[in-house]
């Protein structure tokens, strides 16, 4: 009993911690003092083990609402982390109204110096029952040196735009599953029906969040992406982020799997660094390595908590040059529209 009393009050102080409110337990029954029932060994049986329910019910809840006080403390944190480097799943996940437009100047080793960039605009539609969102967003280049442009301009022009009609089912601690049907410009039409789908786990310490994606082009058929991202806040300011992903295209006949380690280093309120270090393999190597790169990125609030600028030197290892280290450096101007960047 005495170690059931210490782990109640510990749980309170957990609870109270993370901002939750107390659950007392149940008073306890009060004897009166004039009673002269005499009770018998059945009833006294009866009355132990009622109180035994009542303590292990209070256990019960106290765990129960420390669990939910440390999984949404730790949904805070990784929100907030990803909110301020406005990863894809931020737009992905967005409910409201989203924007984001990027544009990336890379200077590469031996290859002189090219340009990239993306957009991802969301656009909520209140009046229609069915929680429809319009999107509109370009092939994302953000983690690639790869097929970059000469000018700023051939940015836009030589993008593909993918625009699409998306629902929201589920959510609320659930799967949330995202249908989708649109069409894909550049030099002609291409329709294409997508799913969409994620879910967060809280485990312990960690928060596990789970997304797969299936999609099919009238051009290219069907294709399948499936991420586990592992995090856990080590401190206050540093938060360690696992991610493994596995992608399948029809078209190319082949699987790849990368595999990322990356630590946020939350500097101060505008100033946040990353550490990453992240490879991949297809089954056309047998599953070998093909490519590791290793970077560091520094992303500065330059404008009232919506106008963004990032630098990040990379050196990259490639299976084709023997691993034999490149570098880069990317220089990212960014401009995000959304609730959480509202100024304040």
């Amino acid at each position: 009993m005495l170690f059931i009393t210490v782990l109640i009050v510990f749980l309170g102080t957990v609870s109270c911690a993370f901002g939750q409110e107390n659950i007392n337990p149940p008073a306890a029954n009060k004897i009166d003092a004039t009673e002269t029932e005499v009770s018998t060994p059945s009833d006294q049986l009866e009355d132990a083990k009622n109180r035994s329910e009542g303590v292990f019910n209070t256990v019960i809840g106290k765990l129960e609402v420390t669990h939910t006080s440390i999984s949404s403390g730790l949904e805070e944190t990784v929100g907030s982390i990803d909110a301020f480097f406005a990863d894809d799943k931020v737009f992905e996940q967005a409910n409201k109204s989203y924007l984001r437009i990027a544009l990336d100047m890379v200077s590469k080793e031996y290859e002189g110096t090219g340009f990239a960039g993306d957009l991802k605009l969301k656009v909520d539609l209140p009046r229609l029952k069915k929680r429809l969102k319009l999107l509109i967003e370009t092939d994302s280049q953000r983690d690639s040196l790869e097929n970059l442009n000469n000018l700023p301009i051939d940015v836009v022009q030589e993008r593909d735009f993918f625009i699409s009609l998306e629902r929201q089912v589920g959510g609320a601690r659930k799967w949330d599953i995202r249908p989708g049907l649109g069409v894909k410009l550049n030099k002609g039409l291409d329709l294409f029906t997508r799913l969409r789908s994620y879910r967060y786990f809280p485990l312990d310490n960690w928060l596990l969040r789970a997304s797969s994606s299936f999609d099919w082009f009238d051009s290219r058929g069907f294709g399948a992406n499936g991420v586990l991202e592992f995090d856990r806040p080590i401190t206050k300011k540093l938060l360690f982020q696992t991610t493994s992903s596995l992608n399948w295209k029809e078209e190319e006949k082949f699987r790849r799997f990368d595999q990322g380690i990356s630590f946020y280093h939350n500097i101060d309120a505008r100033r946040s660094l990353a550490y990453q270090v992240a490879g991949f393999a297809d089954d056309e190597t047998d599953w070998l390595a093909k490519q590791y790169f290793m970077r560091v990125r520094y992303r500065q609030d330059v404008h009232k908590k919506w106008m963004f600028g990032e630098i990040i030197p990379q050196l990259s290892f490639f299976k084709e040059t023997n691993f034999h280290p490149q570098s880069s450096i990317t220089f990212r101007l960014e401009i995000v529209f959304g609730k959480r960047y509202q100024y304040r």
